[in-house]
């Protein structure tokens, strides 16, 4: 084994995937197998290489075959399911720490004070530690006055119910995204080091193979933050781990008066559906298939779109290639990605029609060195001094080549308006070009004052938000305040050209 190294594997896989078609689940099967193996071997001999421990810590380092992720649940469903476990939990808190204590209070022991009390039959079945049957009181009093006070019925005021801990369980992975397989193990004292409104929360994750004990830091405080759910189900199962001496959290009393140390996933499953069909939630008007194990695409959907895809905020308990290929690279996401693949292209193209906006600084640099001209401006050395001297001059800026317009026909004259040179990759705006800039913003924003606002922004918009936001801050304050009184001497612009209008 010590011989086996992660190319051998990554080979076979490459081999396995050559074989078979690009959707075949096949090599994926096959690898995962190999790699299950690989990990109890060693983990019960030991023997491999530090760096084939690494490689076997993922499956495969190809695609699944036809595997389609799952797609994290729309934000009309979260909010139904939100409400509705809410709904659970605040009936559950109601019943455990205030309706079931009170009645206790009033019971006595029914062997003295009788079996035709509610409150002395719920005194019978804490003492019993929940243990108490309806066919042990039917033994004792007979089938009418068990269904009448049916431990079954009364059992819920002391001991939480598997509706009650699914409620807690939804939500608390709705809003922690821990996988649904480490919340369902964990213990009650899994809060670690609270601080500041956030605690740790330490989880077993079986498939982290080397790493089985791992921590979130999460939201604590509030009843629907993931600390504070964690803390009320802890609360609320007490009386539960008294009996029964284990220390996990999801602790429930069933309805034939068993006490349950844990939820199963078949029982999750059939829960699910319960909670669907008890709070008639649905998506089109169809019931909606609920399954936890969508929760933590759910919640890294919600925190990608919060974050704008930041990876840093997602990552989370993944490698970035997991966290990409299995969370991001979701349906209910492909909306966010073209919006940003539109936008990407947008400010490519913004940049591409930025003009070019020289300092004084720059100025000189390319004065005393020619050569830079290829790196400030894109041009030759022997184009720089029609640039800098004025020979090249338009009215709002300098024009690398009027005859090549990124707006027209090479060869041709440039066809657009003179203040389109403001979004154009050909100008070079330098300060001898500021007075009549200014003079130009001090023309549109007059025209504000008498222009309806939308009309205003379809002419003037774009202009004045390149003058205010990409020209003027790159000057110094004393360039910009001499050529104001420049451009406030200029009388009025009596002639602008049609196409400021709309027309050419």
């Amino acid at each position: 084994m010590g011989d086996l190294l992660p190319h051998h594997l990554d080979g076979f896989e490459s081999h396995l995937r050559e074989r078979h078609p690009e959707s075949s689940r096949t090599p994926y099967a096959r690898i995962a197998d190999i790699v299950w193996i690989l990990r109890r071997l060693n983990d019960k001999e030991g023997g491999l290489s530090p760096a084939m421990v690494r490689r076997l810590a993922h499956t495969s380092a190809g695609p699944v075959g036809s595997y389609t992720p799952r797609d994290a649940y729309s934000p009309h469903i979260v909010e139904q399911l939100r409400i509705a476990a809410r709904s659970d939990i605040d009936q559950a808190v109601r019943r455990l720490t205030v309706e079931g204590p009170s009645l206790l209070a009033q019971g006595r022991d029914p062997r003295a004070a009788g079996w035709s009390s509610d409150a002395n039959v719920l005194w019978e079945i804490h003492r019993s530690q929940g243990q108490f049957t309806r066919q042990e009181l039917a033994d004792r009093v007979g089938r009418a006055l068990a269904d009448e006070h049916s431990p079954g019925r009364l059992a819920p005021f002391l001991y939480p119910t598997s509706r009650d801990l699914f409620a807690l369980l939804l939500l608390f992975c709705l809003e922690s995204g821990m996988e649904l397989e480490a919340a369902r193990e964990l213990t009650s004292d899994c809060l670690k080091n609270p601080n500041r409104g956030y605690v740790q929360v330490e989880y077993l994750k079986r498939r982290r193979h080397g790493q089985e004990w791992n921590t979130i830091r999460v939201r604590d405080g509030s009843p629907n933050s993931p600390g504070g759910l964690l803390r009320l189900a802890i609360r609320l199962t007490a009386s539960v781990r008294e009996s029964t001496g284990s220390t996990a959290v999801w602790q429930f009393r069933t309805k034939g008066g068993v006490l349950a140390t844990g939820l199963t996933t078949s029982a999750v499953t059939h829960m699910a559906r319960s909670f669907v069909s008890a709070h008639s939630i649905s998506d089109n008007g169809r019931p909606v298939e609920l399954r936890l194990s969508r929760l933590r695409k759910t919640y890294k959907a919600a925190v990608y779109k919060v974050t704008g895809g930041r990876m840093s905020a997602f990552v989370q308990g993944h490698s970035p290639d997991v966290a990409a290929a299995h969370y991001a690279d979701i349906p209910s996401l492909r909306d966010l990605h073209e919006q940003a693949v539109v936008d990407g292209l947008q400010d490519a193209l913004d940049e591409a029609r930025s003009p070019s906006v020289l300092t004084p600084e720059d100025e000189e640099r390319l004065v005393q060195h020619p050569t830079e001209a290829s790196k400030l401006l894109g041009v030759s050395p022997t184009e720089v001094g029609p640039l800098l001297s004025g020979d090249s001059d338009l009215w709002l800026s300098s024009c690398r080549n009027f005859f090549d317009s990124p707006f027209g026909t090479k060869g041709k004259a440039c066809p657009v308006s003179f203040f389109s040179c403001l979004g154009c990759g050909n100008a070079v705006i330098t300060r001898r070009k500021l007075p009549a800039i200014l003079a130009f913003l001090n023309h549109i924003e007059a025209e504000r004052a008498t222009t309806p606002e939308v009309e205003w922004a379809a002419r003037f918009g774009k202009a004045h938000r390149q003058i205010r936001d990409l020209i003027l801050p790159r000057f110094s304050e004393s360039d910009v305040l001499s050529a104001r009184a420049v451009a406030e001497s200029i009388g009025p612009l009596l002639f602008l050209p049609s196409s400021l209008f709309g027309g050419h």
